[in-house]
């Protein structure tokens, strides 16, 4: 078995056992308490920022079980893969800053839902000759003023005025092993698929021969897109570590908590120090891993106490996995 396969089982492997742990933070957040290895779990956040989390974080495991399921895939596909991942890094941003921030950002976040969904159906589309107006209202700026006066003005439209990196700042003032490890994620994946999103022509470029444009051949892009599938489950498995890190510190669960199972030495312990904790040791295995990933362009070490651990289903109570959380049920409205 060559390095690039063993890697992207150990990523996997990695990658499925945060889907675990985030069933169980989900579960936590919108059905109650559980117990995981005789510790009691217990969601502290107010009922709007668990609201909120828990809507981002689900849509953000939703898209990361998909880039799992097709992470065996070789070729041109793999290029589909960007821009979810980029959903999934967003996704966890936006969890963490929640569960990081003061109740107000997620109380207006939330009350940004009605005036998105009024504007969906009350919007002018393009310019000059190819433009058309959507709805009936005959003048939706005052409309919008008058029925959302905390959205009207320029640069109020959106629930944050803050871009991707001010709120990684944000949450890592916080926690700052999930800052490090939402940073890596957002260096790693979030340009390159802006440009693939927008269809550039560097995006396409960058696809075909990121890896391999030395040697032009069949089989070297098949192996390049192998190692762009790990660049991808790489930057998907820190931006998941970095909510989970946000979270579990917020509610003081504990490293034990973090790093109870042997996928955790895929990255480096030496990452400890971010948060004061030292290492008790380093295995060669993780060492070998570590020198791996630094030798790849975007992913850079984070902080151990980002990755979570496994979790079964009897050690939580038979917790409701998150792909069965009913949406109306985590946005349910607070009145």
């Amino acid at each position: 078995m060559g390095e690039q396969a063993k890697i992207l089982i150990e990523l996997r492997s990695v990658i499925h056992e945060q889907l675990e742990l985030l069933r169980i933070i989900l579960y936590v957040m919108s059905e109650g308490p559980v117990t995981y290895h005789g510790q009691p779990l217990t969601c502290l956040l107010e009922k709007d920022k668990a609201r909120a989390t828990a809507a981002v974080s689900m849509g953000a495991g939703q898209s990361l079980t998909t880039i799992l399921n097709n992470s065996a895939e070789r070729g041109i596909s793999v290029r589909d893969l960007y821009p979810i991942a980029r959903a999934v890094v967003e996704g966890f941003i936006n969890a963490a800053f929640f569960t990081t921030q003061p109740l107000e950002v997620s109380q207006r976040a939330l009350s940004h839902r009605d005036y998105a969904a009024w504007k969906h159906d009350n919007r002018v589309v393009g310019t000059g000759e190819f433009m058309f107006t959507l709805g009936s209202d005959p003048n939706p700026r005052a409309t919008a003023a008058k029925k959302f006066p905390e959205f009207s003005g320029k640069g109020r439209e959106s629930w944050s005025s803050l871009d991707a990196p001010s709120k990684i700042e944000r949450v890592g003032k916080v926690v700052r092993a999930s800052g490090g490890a939402l940073l890596g994620a957002y260096a790693g994946i979030y340009a390159v698929s802006s440009e693939i999103i927008h269809g550039s022509v560097y995006g396409m470029s960058y696809f075909v021969s990121a890896y391999g444009c030395k040697d032009p051949t069949t089989e070297t892009f098949l192996s390049g897109t192998e190692e762009q599938m790990i660049d991808i489950l790489s930057a998907v498995g820190h931006a998941a570590s970095g909510f989970v890190s946000a979270f579990a510190n917020v509610h003081k669960f504990g490293l034990w908590f973090l790093t109870s199972t042997p996928c955790s030495n895929v990255f480096s312990r030496q990452s400890l120090r971010t948060t004061g904790l030292e290492a008790t040791h380093q295995s060669k295995t993780s060492k070998k891993r570590l020198a791996s990933h630094r030798r790849r362009r975007h992913i850079t070490p984070v902080d151990q106490n980002t990755l979570p651990s496994s979790c079964s289903m009897e050690e939580t109570n038979r917790a409701t996995p998150h792909s069965s959380c009913e949406p109306a049920l985590l946005l349910r409205s607070s009145s």
